[in-house]
């Protein structure tokens, strides 16, 4: 997520957000992907599948390679 989030960098994620709306376009977000823990930013919404991507488009593993999430691979909003 680098430049927005550095590499080491500490952040707070929160699952409270999403019981009350759910999770869009623009939206940074916390995520199990192969026993890791990742944080992308949502670019695209299919129903209820998520296409996540990071804002380093040239370096990124994210939905390009992996595929569309859902809702409860979320866990949760990076809020700070």
């Amino acid at each position: 997520m680098e430049p927005t989030i550095q590499n080491g960098q500490t952040v707070l994620v929160s699952s409270i957000p999403y019981f009350f709306s759910k999770p869009k376009i623009g939206d940074v977000v916390a995520f199990k992907k192969d026993n890791k823990v990742l944080i992308k930013r949502i670019g695209k919404i299919d129903g209820k599948k998520y296409f996540v991507s990071g804002d380093n488009k040239e370096d990124s593993m994210d939905s390009r390679k992996f595929g569309w999430l859902t809702k409860k691979d979320i866990l949760g909003k990076v809020i700070l």
